[in-house]
């Protein structure tokens, strides 16, 4: 359904689709796009201009498509406004093509991809994929620890002497441009320790750009890195300035780099050794001025020793390095941690949520194997469904709680064959990790080949 706001209907109520606004002076332009749009599953609102784009913004806004040159408000505009005062919408320009003036401009504002005319609507449809698909990762996973403040700094929760120890540490190298390496599990803040860092140092106003090294298919993450010129291979049919030049004067924080392909980690070596680097296809040699932080949650002297990444990368990479810990070694933060979430959750959802002492204690006593975005998680299904805006015991989840009925059975083993202690401690285990066998390995301090030769004596 395309809502021509300009014809004179009111917005219709919007189903659950993802919801597109594009903003286009050209009709023609504004019908094709929002068709195209419609044929890949979004639900489409158009705008005449910049400021019926801007007007017709909402929660429920979740990828935008604004044309450069508009009246009124024009997209740089736009752009200025929407990532301002709604920063985890992307925002996909439209630019004449070949003109790589306009499309790196957009990107130093916060554009999240660029589109040039006429567009391909294969292209088009790609772009506009990935962007929901960053946005409601955004929404969905989004660390809760991060709080902004009246400065625009980037803060972290932190009440234990390790983390605030890190945390003063990534202050003090905030100014300098070494390169930095962010370890640690999946879901422990390894992207805000990023954000913080560069929001608190000399390039704060250049662009943070960020690329998931294994979200991008292995064909298109040359291309995304380092852009490509027209005719470097099949559909390129335009040139399109990649992550690293979009970054110019700021950050590119590279996630998980250690899924970085063996082919293209020369080419990143080159860019943190001489600052330069060529577009796919291209003779051209680009210097650029980019801070690169860069984080993993693989162990990188095991990828290293097995060949499978680059030791004079690694030791690039790794000038200053930083290792987030995981949760369960910082139970003491819960608290504090739950009050951030619980504080931006009342936001999203309106309303005002606090947990009892008694949950809370349990809370505690759990480790947290999927670290903060677990606990966001949890927070956000518990507040959605708790009574009179208390979450109480019985609101949290049942990994939570059979861990907590774990904990007091212990006492209870005496008598117990070994035989049923393994049996027992397998399955609370794979409870635990949801079924994952490699970290139920872990967890368990044995081999993946084991649990699985266990399941299997143990008819599991």
């Amino acid at each position: 359904m395309v809502n021509e706001k300009a014809s004179g209907r009111a917005p219709e109520k919007m189903s659950g689709k993802a919801q597109l606004l594009v903003a286009d002076d050209d009709q023609t332009i504004r019908r094709l796009l929002s068709y195209q749009a419609e044929r890949a599953g979004f639900e489409v609102l158009s705008a005449a201009d910049g400021n019926e784009a801007i007007a017709l913004i909402s929660e429920r806004t979740e990828v935008v498509i604004v044309d450069l040159k508009m009246p009124g408000i024009d997209g740089f505009g736009c752009l200025e406004i929407i990532s301002k005062d709604h920063p985890k919408i992307p925002v996909i320009v439209l630019t004449a093509a070949n003109n790589a003036d306009d499309a790196v401009a957009a990107m130093k504002l916060g554009a999240f991809d660029y589109i040039t005319k006429p567009f391909d609507p294969d292209e088009l449809v790609a772009v506009l994929l990935k962007a929901k698909r960053l946005h409601r990762a955004e929404r969905e996973n989004e660390d809760l620890r991060e709080t902004i403040n009246e400065s625009g700094t980037v803060e972290m929760v932190a009440t234990s002497p390790e983390m605030l120890t890190l945390i003063g540490q990534a202050k003090k190298i905030a100014d300098l441009d070494s390169t930095v390496l962010i370890t640690g599990e999946s879901g422990v803040g390894k992207g805000v320790l990023a954000r913080m860092i560069h929001s608190q140092g000399k390039r704060s106003s250049k662009p943070f750009v960020t690329i998931s090294c294994p979200a991008v298919p292995r064909e298109l993450l040359e291309s995304e890195l380092f852009g490509h010129e027209k005719g470097a291979f099949t559909g390129a049919t335009k040139r399109r300035i990649g992550k690293i030049e979009a970054a110019q004067g700021g950050s590119i924080f590279l996630d998980e780099i250690g899924d970085l392909p063996l082919d293209l980690q020369p080419k990143l070596l080159n860019v943190l050794q001489d600052r330069q680097f060529q577009r796919v296809g291209g003779e051209e040699t680009i210097s650029v001025d980019v801070r690169v932080i860069a984080a993993t949650n693989v162990d990188f002297e095991k990828k290293v020793a097995d060949g499978s990444f680059r030791s004079d990368l690694f030791y690039r990479l790794s000038v200053i390095p930083f290792e987030i810990p995981p949760l369960r070694k910082r139970l003491d933060e819960i608290k504090a941690l739950c009050e951030g979430l619980l504080s931006k959750i009342a936001k999203r959802q309106n309303s005002i949520t606090r947990i009892s002492s008694e949950a809370m204690k349990v809370m505690q006593r759990y480790d947290w194997p999927g670290n903060v975005r677990q606990l966001e998680n949890i927070l956000e299904r518990a507040a959605a469904f708790c009574d009179e805006g208390v979450i109480q015991i019985a609101d949290l989840p049942a990994e939570v709680l059979n861990s907590e009925r774990t904990s007091s059975q212990l006492q209870q083993i005496g008598g117990i064959s070994l035989a049923e202690l393994e049996k027992e401690a397998l399955l609370q285990t794979l409870d635990l990790c949801q079924g994952n066998k490699a970290e139920t390995a872990r967890r368990l301090g044995i081999t993946e080949k084991s649990v699985y030769n266990k399941m299997k004596r143990h008819e599991l």
